[in-house]
């Protein structure tokens, strides 16, 4: 009985002994594993807190750049704006400049002029009839009368050909084909009939070949009939060309005032009324 009883221990110690030495191999491998596997959730941690720190950075530094070009662009408007208004008030400026100059220009000249005359404004012109007349604020009222002088300090303009307004005149110009000036050539003294040609500049016809005209001779009213004053600038010879006869020339005259521009002028009548 007692050697069955020290067998069942020696039995019991045995398990026992085994039991512990598996569970402390078990402890062993499970530390041996917890080192990297710590080591490895750290690492991967500290990563993904590094990559969400970067990428809350870089979306902060994304905002305030386009928060940043947002407000440049907001101040390149501005400054366009600004700029643009400033160019839009230089223009006005120029073009007031503009007419101050040519009023005066018109005061010296109806100073000069011993002929009466009459101040007035352009008022507008038709599409149909661009080139070849204006319309003018003084008429009947304002002493203006049939077949009256139309010029500028610079050149001259044109004539009244209808019957004047109460209010209003219309003037035609020298660039129309029925509006016919007598005219010389100023260097030389040549007399010559300067006609209207539309858009084209106008034209003294039938010079004689041979007549010593040069490109910038200038061409002045020649004053006859008492309507134009007489040496009155018109404009300065731009073009000399042989007609297809062969005997006479053609003389292109660049005028001395833009037309197409015109503000104020002055009107001078015939001294016959």
């Amino acid at each position: 009985m007692p050697v069955e009883d020290g067998r069942a221990s020696q039995s019991r110690f045995t398990v026992n002994s085994s039991t512990i030495a598996e569970a402390v191999f078990m402890a062993v491998l499970i530390l041996m594993a917890a080192g990297p596997l710590s080591g490895m959730i750290a690492w991967t941690h500290s990563t993904l807190s590094a990559t969400i720190s970067r990428g809350a950075t870089q979306v902060e530094s994304t905002k305030n750049l386009a928060e940043q070009l947002m407000a440049a662009s907001d101040k390149i408007n501005g400054l366009e704006k600004k700029l643009a208004d400033n160019e839009l008030e230089l223009t006005k400026l120029k073009q007031e400049a503009k007419d101050v100059n040519r009023l005066r220009s018109l005061l010296n000249l109806k100073q000069s002029i011993t002929r009466s005359t009459i101040g007035a404004d352009v008022t507008g012109r038709s599409p149909d009839n661009w080139f070849e007349q204006v319309i003018i604020d003084k008429g009947k009222t304002d002493g203006v009368k049939l077949g009256a002088a139309v010029i500028t300090a610079q050149g001259v303009v044109g004539q009244i050909a209808q019957e004047p307004a109460e209010s209003t005149s219309v003037v035609r110009l020298v660039t129309d084909p029925e509006q016919k000036l007598g005219v010389v050539i100023q260097r030389i003294n040549m007399p010559g009939v300067l006609r209207g040609n539309y858009k084209n500049p106008p034209i003294i016809e039938f010079v004689p070949v041979g007549t010593p005209v040069d490109i910038g001779d200038k061409i002045v009213c020649a004053g006859d009939g008492g309507i134009f004053p007489q040496g009155h600038p018109i404009g300065t010879v731009s073009m000399v060309r042989r007609d297809t006869n062969g005997t006479t020339l053609s003389i292109e005259v660049k005028l001395a005032d833009n037309l197409y521009d015109l503000t104020h002028v002055l009107i001078v009548p015939p001294i016959s009324l």
